[in-house]
């Protein structure tokens, strides 16, 4: 414990340790409010008011040790294959739970989505097989029956699956009494957290600090895409990039991500007539087009153009 609260030592980290107390007590009048913790938290990200850093141990501090949800973790067995909205009109008549959920992105992180928000998931581009899922069903500030919340995360898991759900299990607040139970438990100190400030209702949000774009396909049209083509891509992503210092551009072969483009030059892997696909990863989008229209030369035959002066210098294309 000691050791922990070092950094409470100088300062600068008194001063983040503040504003983040500050931030968490903040929104507990707008949750109380019955606002999805996830749309709260998202649009305080955009706003540039919490870093997504923030977002773990707030949910565990609010929704796990204040308010008591229920939790539960899954790895997807298949993913969810059809337009994510239609999550949203499922779950949306679920009106007896408040429900968020943490998905774990193999390149955005952790992503809290409100799953009644078609919007909030925007900022995914699906629900890939074997991603980590974490389940919050509760009711804000108010008792629920912690047996029917596990049931709704079942019928969750299921439909996160591409499963068919139970179409005789229903979650509305008319068919879901309440009934929560009283138990005698030892007095203990509790914390009560108050809100520091009123605070306007928070509007809709997308879903988090960056997004991914759609995946664009590049046709290789050279005979094979050998090692000049690797190299003339580098060279266009790292002046993208350099313009563009908040995105990264991503890269997909055969449905995997490419981590490292070297791996794409052996002779007679990526062959004329092959897609290679592209996806931009940040909070806005630009040249998209002109990226492509780049990457597209320099899979061709006339990649030669991007191999010109100095190879450790931005080439300056954006």
């Amino acid at each position: 414990m000691e050791n922990s609260l070092n950094f409470l030592g100088k300062r600068e980290g008194f001063n983040v340790a503040l504003r983040h107390f500050k931030g968490v007590t903040s929104m507990i009048k707008q949750f109380e409010s019955k606002i999805n913790i996830s749309d709260i938290l998202n649009t305080r990200i955009e706003d540039k008011k919490i870093e997504p850093y923030q977002v773990s141990p707030i949910v565990n501090a609010l929704l796990v040790d204040k308010y008591k949800y229920f939790c539960s973790s899954l790895n997807l067995k298949k993913g969810f294959t059809k337009p994510l909205n239609i999550i949203s009109k499922i779950v949306t008549t679920w009106s007896a739970f408040d429900i968020s959920i943490a998905y774990y992105h193999p390149q955005l992180g952790m992503i809290l989505i409100n799953p009644k928000n078609e919007e909030s998931w925007q900022s995914i581009d699906g629900l890939r097989e074997n991603e980590l899922v974490v389940l919050y069903i509760g009711n804000f500030n108010q008792p629920f029956d912690s047996k029917v919340a596990d049931k709704c995360s079942q019928e969750l898991a299921k439909l996160l699956n591409s499963e068919i759900t139970d179409s005789n299990m229903k979650f509305s607040t008319e068919s879901v009494p309440v009934t929560p139970k009283h138990t005698k438990e030892k007095p203990t100190a509790t914390v009560t957290l108050k809100p520091a400030e009123e605070v306007a209702p928070v509007s809709k949000s997308t879903g988090g600090k960056k997004k991914m774009s759609p995946q664009y396909g590049v046709t290789v049209t050279n005979e094979l895409f050998h090692n000049g083509n690797v190299e003339a891509w580098k060279r266009i992503i790292r002046s993208y990039e350099a313009k563009y210092t908040e995105m990264k551009v991503l890269i997909f072969y055969e449905g995997e991500q490419i981590h490292d483009i070297n791996t794409l030059f052996k002779w007679g892997k990526v062959k004329h007539g092959t897609n290679i696909y592209i996806c931009l990863l940040g909070a806005e989008f630009s040249d998209i087009s002109k990226l492509r229209r780049y990457l597209a030369q320099g899979a061709s035959s006339r990649f030669e153009d991007f191999l010109k002066g100095d190879p450790t210098k931005d080439m300056a294309l954006f």
